[in-house]
């Protein structure tokens, strides 16, 4: 009688403090290697890009108050306008470019799009007119939309659940660490290169974020990883490596690519609770993060025209980035603590964000206006909490939708694209530039946005919880998988050493 194959159970080994710390500490030393270059590239390269495009976002309000208003003569609502402009392209380009990533490789697809969003950022160094300015954000915001979304689905490709909370506040922090620079940044150029060959400070701005980010694109084509399912052998990742990244995924439960998208398939990921309540998480998201954006507007409503300054144009771009270090420092601690001593659970610390941010935001509403800076400015400071639970949303939903690297791709551009298409009218309505820092209407909207937050992560919750038991029922998952323990990944050698010393596993 032939030998029936053994399948060896993977075994969770314990975690250590320094897997806590960093979760390549426990695994093998095979896969410890594959980790490191998967930081070095994807991780590394995924951040700095994600680093410039929000240092040109931040930039457009820094060149504002910095003399882009008075030199375009922008004063009324045409700041809304031009961050709309933005903002449309955005929602045009992001499910095309979702859908096309599925099918052509990220390192060919993300520097593309890279490239083009570099040569229109150098471009609006040289825009003289209003109209001019509206046209080329709207092809900014066309080349940068596919690039947010992409990133997350790929980091959802190789890394598993124990790691995927780290990375993704890394990923996430570039987007609150971009104001810092980029205040820095607009503070530094005014007092050195403002007037400089002919050019106005607040251009320089977007010449120097154009040569800073043309070689991040450039080099993203050598080093970007595609998706583990059409990723080829290459100089950095061999055949095996390969292997190992699907094994991988194939042991966290999540699916390479499959089916190619059609209508039936699309219409099941609009009807499934997970797109839609994770979606709908980011078609609100808007209100919660314009609060912070008032600090900007509140620093410079001090000074009165023919008076002396309240507060410098350096101190005007610089202290707003007091607010986006904490939102950095918090959201790193809180993708660190679930990863670690929560074991995985998304939830606590999305909800205990969300409960802050009722509270910041009610105050902001009850407190005087142009009261005393150390009673307005620490509000506006904390105010981003509840936008620092992006990273860990996005890993949740990852992890919740581990079957369909499709509807992966798809539910994250849904949410980006309704993200931002309710950024495009909420400044209009509740944030107008003509009311600002007088934006009471809209403080008090985003303290409600904040309590529906609370009750849809927690509905997320409950059905995600109901959904594992009727599995758990039908034999569809052990006790192991309904665990929200994460499954740590088990090596060959360890298998081995299993099976040497008499553990005997499931007869295939």
């Amino acid at each position: 009688m032939a030998e029936k194959e053994i399948a060896v159970v993977p075994v969770t080994p314990k975690s250590s403090w320094k897997g806590w710390l960093w979760d390549s500490a426990d695994v093998s030393p095979e896969e410890r290697r594959f980790l490191l270059k998967l930081d070095f590239t994807l991780l590394s390269f995924g951040t700095l890009g994600m680093l410039t495009k929000w240092i040109d976002t931040s930039n457009i309000t820094n060149a504002f108050v910095s003399g882009m208003k008075e030199d375009l003569n922008l004063y009324h609502n045409e700041y809304n306008y031009i961050v709309v402009s933005w903002t449309v392209g955005y929602i045009i380009g992001q499910l095309p470019s979702n859908f096309i990533l599925t099918r052509v490789p990220a390192h060919i697809w993300i520097p593309f799009l890279e490239i083009g969003w570099t040569v229109f950022t150098f471009a609006l160094a040289g825009a003289n007119s209003y109209s001019a300015l509206l046209g080329i954000r709207f092809v900014v915001g066309l080349f940068e939309a596919g690039y947010w979304p992409a990133l997350y689905y790929i980091l959802g490709s190789w890394y598993n659940k124990r790691e995927l909370g780290k990375r993704n506040g890394i990923l996430q922090s570039a987007v609150s660490i971009a104001p810092i620079f980029s205040g820095f940044l607009q503070a530094g150029i005014y007092k050195s290169l403002n007037g400089h060959a002919g050019l106005a400070g607040w251009r320089w701005l977007f010449i120097i974020n154009g040569v800073i980010s043309l070689p991040i694109a450039v080099l993203a084509y050598f080093f970007l990883p595609d998706v583990p399912g059409n990723a080829k052998p290459n100089w950095l990742f061999s055949e095996r490596e390969i292997e190992l990244a699907k094994e991988r995924m194939a042991r966290a439960g999540r699916t390479l690519q499959g089916t190619p998208y059609s209508v039936k398939t699309i219409f099941g990921y609009l009807t499934s609770w997970k797109t839609i309540l994770f979606t709908l998480i980011f078609t609100i998201q808007p209100f919660t993060s314009q609060p912070q954006q008032s600090f900007v507007f509140w620093l410079k409503a001090h000074n009165k025209k023919g008076q002396k300054p309240v507060y410098s144009i350096s101190q005007i771009n610089e202290y707003p980035t007091i607010g986006n270090a904490f939102t950095a420092v918090y959201s790193l601690v809180a993708v660190w603590v679930s990863d670690g001593p929560l074991k995985g659970r998304r939830y606590p610390p999305i909800l205990f964000a969300n409960l802050c941010a009722i509270i910041i935001f009610t105050l902001l509403v009850v407190t005087p206006v142009f009261g005393p800076f150390n009673h307005r400015a620490p509000l506006y400071i904390v105010s981003s909490i509840g936008g620092s639970a992006v990273p860990l949303t996005m890993a949740w939903m990852a992890e919740l939708i581990s079957h369909s690297a499709e509807q992966r791709a798809f539910t994250a551009a849904s949410m980006n694209t309704l993200q931002y298409t309710f950024s495009a009218w909420i400044p209009l309505v509740w944030f107008q530039q003509v009311h600002q820092p007088n934006v009471t209407p809209g403080n008090r909207g985003a303290a409600v946005v904040a309590g529906l937050n609370v009750i849809i992560f927690t509905t997320i919750f409950l059905l995600d919880r109901r959904e594992k038991l009727q599995k758990k029922r039908s034999g569809e998952l052990n006790d192991a998988s309904a665990s929200s323990e994460p499954s740590t990944p088990v090596s060959e050698d360890y298998n081995e050493k299993q099976a040497s010393s008499g553990v005997k596993g499931i007869e295939a």
